[in-house]
């Protein structure tokens, strides 16, 4: 078993799961000046002959870190390029950017260097796949999740989806660089962890319900994570923040050994991109990604925490249970999706989660669990209050209206979230069983 973080990134084993575990990233240097440990690493072998560096920030990022790199890479003798977006309005992982950052390239770019977060670190991600060059990450801000996945989350005609990509070769961070970004930065990156109480708990709900692929050695590695960090919320000392984004490293090399974001994306992701994907429609200035997510934990694990005193009337679930209306749910979908309907649309119509014998299955799959079910969230999931009380030590956000969300978005999102994906998750398990609208009155009075 590995030890240390770069014991894990490095990892490439057969689990007892069945799965081969491994991640593409070979260095991770959490260390002072940045720049100086790019330079260095790429003078390594296991780099070979880059000749020139295609450097990729936003104008925040780029006084953060990236005069720092450019410095150090010009010291060097290394050769670089650089593209730097607008700092506002905040940057979109769309197909704008990816083209802009495709056109910058040319023959001699061996390596593309995202500086930054989320957005930029998918956006280079998804480039550098796409054209065939290694890239690395130099973070920024301990704010999100992604840093060492292998998928892209980009928003692709107005839908916010998932895509293939490929994982950094080297992840490098200064401490002090991390500590002194935003404070909203770092309780976002708090947020995205806390969301792996609920992201897990469906995983292990999917394979109840869906039989679905799983691995108990990568869930309880990020539910242990998830707990340290926890308990660290609110140190805002260099030494916090290198041990927040080591967590997040850590869940994003889990992504990598799953093949997915299955560990750590479930019901809450899904909330928090319906919500990104609305605020999109009405020109709406974006919300960093972990905040939302950290606010869509305490609704998601509300829910889970009502269902351990729930008795359900699984005969009244079988009973409202009725033939797929293909033309009224295409319909519906355009209603509330809007421009980015059709991908949901053909998910849906195409993933069998409303055919009424699978719904069936499902219901008979809880019914039969549901003792099982109840006994796994005791024992894995805290209570709603207690990431709310994190979140607020951290300087997160814990209700709805101060990300700028109504009720009635909270609603939406609660019927119609769970069409994102094909994955069962807590919102599904609602949905099966007749109960969203208990679990729209139920998050109203959370927040009343």
């Amino acid at each position: 078993m590995p030890k240390t973080l770069l014991d894990y990134a490095k990892a490439d084993y057969l689990c007892s799961c069945g799965k081969r575990h491994r991640t593409d990233l070979r260095s991770l240097l959490i260390a002072p000046d940045a720049g100086f440990q790019l330079a260095e690493l790429l003078r390594t072998p296991s780099f070979g002959d880059i000749k020139s560096v295609q450097l990729v920030a936003d104008e925040n990022t780029w006084q953060a870190a990236g005069e720092q790199v450019a410095a150090r890479l010009g010291e060097a003798g290394i050769r670089f390029r650089q593209i730097v977006f607008p700092g506002t309005p905040a940057l979109v992982a769309d197909e704008r950017a990816a083209f802009a950052i495709l056109n910058a390239l040319d023959d001699k770019i061996g390596l593309l260097a995202a500086i930054g977060t989320g957005t930029l670190n998918d956006l280079t991600r998804f480039v550098s796949s796409r054209a065939g060059r290694p890239y690395v990450i130099v973070a920024t801000a301990p704010s999100m999740d992604g840093y060492a996945s292998t998928v892209a989350a980009m928003t692709i005609a107005n839908m916010k989806q998932t895509v293939p990509g490929q994982g950094a070769q080297a992840i490098i961070a200064d401490p002090a660089v991390l500590a002194a970004c935003p404070q909203a930065m770092s309780a976002a990156g708090l947020g995205d962890i806390l969301g792996k109480y609920s992201a897990v708990c469906d995983w292990r709900l999917g394979r109840m319900v869906e039989g679905e692929y799983y691995c108990d050695e990568i869930a309880n590695l990020i539910s242990d994570t998830t707990a340290s960090c926890h308990a660290q919320a609110g140190n805002s000392s260099p030494e916090a923040a290198a041990e927040l984004f080591s967590a997040l490293i850590m869940t994003g090399i889990a992504m990598s050994y799953a093949g997915n974001s299955r560990p750590a994306s479930g019901s809450e992701h899904h909330l928090s991109h319906f919500w990104e994907m609305a605020f999109l429609r009405q020109n709406k200035p974006a919300v960093l990604h972990g905040s939302k997510v950290g606010l869509a934990t305490i609704i998601t694990l509300a829910l889970y925490h009502h269902l351990t005193g729930l008795k359900p009337d699984f005969a009244a679930a079988r009973a409202q249970v009725c033939p797929f209306n293909r033309e009224a749910f295409a319909e519906q979908m355009r209603q509330v999706f809007a421009d980015g309907a059709d991908p949901i649309i053909a998910l849906g119509l195409g993933s069998g989660a409303h055919d009424p014998e699978r719904i069936l299955d499902h219901i008979d799959r809880l019914e039969s669990g549901w003792t099982e079910l109840q006994a796994l969230i005791r024992a894995s999931v805290p209570a709603p209050e207690a990431v709310r009380d994190a979140l607020e030590k951290a300087g997160g956000a814990t209700r709805p209206e101060t990300l700028g969300i109504g009720m009635d978005l909270i609603e939406d999102s609660l019927r119609y979230a769970c069409e994102m994906r094909d994955r069962y998750t807590v919102l599904r398990l609602y949905a099966d069983l007749g109960l969203t609208d208990e679990a729209i009155r139920l998050v109203a009075e959370l927040f009343g």
